[in-house]
């Protein structure tokens, strides 16, 4: 199985403090990167940056917003993506300039499909044909059969597999993961420390927590480890998102010694 651990490219030591931590580390075998215009470097200049001060020896993703590419032109990274030996990346829709912090609700597979993800991923798999991409997966957007539809439009489209936004309850992983078995899956999970983390992830992304959810690290280091063995057991992988908080602290009680 793989573990892929998400680094956010807040500034360039950032990026260096995480990598030598993640170093350490040899059960994480991939770096995830996202795309966040509020900071200056973009996910595919971290992947250029952790290659070569010094070089990070893991699978490098970026992710790619769909939004910000031209369908009519050629796509502007391929050159840059096979120079840097980038082999794998998450497509993802991207929040178009006008959206506000409220989940937009889908009530059907044409408006599931009318997203730009879906003709970008074929564009891109056309254009790269050697690049294995990802697609988002999003267990709280609207309903397990209307996701899975979407999942399935881009597989269709090109995409090798998915990984998941967070999950806080394995109950509800396992009813997705009986639907997916066999597939290519990065199941999401992330650290909830503060109450208004919790509320973040509650009124912007739907998701919802278990009853017996606490909010302090060691509940969060149980609940990964019940998950990486849920991976390890039914072959699929692992998407860790210690966001904001102690990366060293999270990582070391999920593989303490």
């Amino acid at each position: 199985m793989e573990v892929s651990l998400e680094m956010v490219p807040r500034n360039l030591l950032s990026l260096q403090t995480d990598a030598g931590i993640c170093k350490s580390y040899p059960g994480i075998t991939c770096v995830n990167i996202p795309d966040l215009l509020r900071f200056p470097i973009r996910s595919w200049e971290a992947c250029g940056i952790l290659k070569t001060q010094p070089p990070l020896d893991k699978t490098l993703i970026p992710h790619l917003r769909a939004r910000d590419f031209s369908l009519d032109e050629a796509f502007p990274l391929t050159d840059f993506f096979r120079e840097q030996s980038i082999t794998k990346a998450l497509v993802i829709a991207g929040d178009s300039p006008a959206a506000d912090s409220k989940t937009y609700s889908v009530n059907s597979m044409e408006e599931l499909t009318d997203s730009p993800t879906i003709p970008f991923i074929k564009k891109l798999k056309a254009e790269l044909p050697e690049l294995e991409i990802y697609a988002a997966f999003d267990p709280y957007r609207t309903n397990i059969r209307y996701e899975l539809d979407y999942l399935t439009a881009k597989e269709a489209a090109g995409a090798a597999g998915f990984m998941s936004q967070p999950f806080f309850d394995l109950r509800l992983l396992e009813i997705y993961a009986e639907y997916l078995e066999g597939k290519r899956v990065f199941w999401g999970i992330a650290p909830v420390l503060t109450a208004g983390n919790r509320q973040y992830w509650e009124s912007r992304n739907r998701a919802i927590f278990p009853r017996s959810f606490r909010l302090d690290l060691d509940w969060n280091i149980s609940f990964a480890r019940q998950v990486l063995q849920f991976c390890e057991s039914n072959s699929f992988n692992l998407y860790l998102m210690p966001i904001k908080m102690d990366l060293s602290a999270y990582i070391s009680g999920i593989w303490p010694g």
